[in-house]
């Protein structure tokens, strides 16, 4: 399934009337590109399926246009934006809903409930936002691994980026592989450079991620193991283009052979590449190579 493509707009020439009424300058070193249209805006808050008793968390508010619309449709919300300026511009423009609160902080110096707790909000939470290019992947990092993790995530992130968070038949990455430990990534609709102030020279994405539940994450795995699993995703996918037989190999530095017979021993084909097996193909290799190799993934 890809995702939808919205009708084209008119691309902005002019910063718009609400950020030259704010005064925004958008920073190139923090990767700043505002969303500015309205219907994206609220495409991307219906996304999050929000309740009037549910908290979400905002991960770079920016002026404030999407998190106007969550306050809309959530009882708690709590943006955060790194720019002292920006987040202070945004509580002005907010300052009519009570049930909102804009904190400046770096989102990577924080766990999700710290922040949270700072913005007087509690778990359990949906985490959405319009993601710097430049810090998607360890924000997304962050929020699956966080103790408590937010139920879903809604982020709109670089449109190559998303098609890999995403990934599919014969199209997995390390990073949807990831994904798929912890949740279901689900394409929602593509957006285009001109939705954007100042208009960045990519498209965009949104994608949604449904949280797991606790015993179905990193295929079903005790989590002591968990560590020892992602050893062998990373190895698996440190060369994408070569087979897995001669990645693995090479990887671990053990004979092609035994390679090819770890894979036979999974059912898994041997000319087959990393993008070619789902997770529970990576499940049954990582049991014949615990049972066979119990030392090979503790690098």
């Amino acid at each position: 399934m890809r995702a939808k493509t919205p009708p084209k707009r008119p691309v902005m020439v002019s910063p718009p009337e609400v950020l030259k009424r704010l005064g925004v300058s958008p920073r190139k070193a923090l990767g700043q590109h505002f969303l500015m249209d309205e219907f994206v805006l609220a495409d991307l808050a219906e996304a999050c399926r929000l309740g009037p008793t549910d908290t979400v968390l905002e991960i770079g508010a920016g002026p404030g246009g999407l998190t106007a619309e969550l306050a809309k449709r959530a009882g708690s919300v709590v943006g955060v934006d790194i720019d002292e300026e920006m987040a202070s511009l945004a509580r002005k423009r907010l300052s009519q809903y009570e049930h909102v609160c804009i904190i400046a902080a770096d989102c990577l110096d924080y766990t999700p409930l710290e922040l949270l707790e700072e913005g007087g909000a509690s778990a359990p939470y949906v985490a959405t936002g319009n993601l710097p290019y430049f810090i998607t992947q360890p924000v997304i990092r962050r929020l699956l691994e966080a103790d408590p993790a937010p139920e879903r995530i809604v982020v709109l992130v670089q449109r190559e980026v998303a098609r890999r968070m995403v990934g599919g038949p014969g199209q997995e990455s390390l990073l949807s592989m990831s994904i798929k430990c912890y949740g279901k990534p689900e394409p929602l609709f593509d957006v285009p450079a001109s939705a954007f102030w100042p208009p960045p020279k990519v498209q965009s994405a949104a994608v949604r991620i449904e949280r797991l539940a606790e015993g179905d994450q990193v295929a079903g795995l005790p989590r002591e193991v968990w560590s020892r699993f992602f050893n062998l995703l990373r190895a698996g996918f440190s060369e994408p283009r070569k087979q897995l037989h001669n990645v693995l190999s090479a990887a671990f530095g053990i004979p092609d052979a035994a390679t090819v017979s770890m894979l036979d021993a999974a059912g898994i084909d041997v000319a087959a590449r990393g993008q070619h097996i789902g997770l529970v193909e990576w499940r049954r290799l990582f049991e014949v190579v615990e049972a066979g190799h119990p030392k090979l993934l503790d690098v």
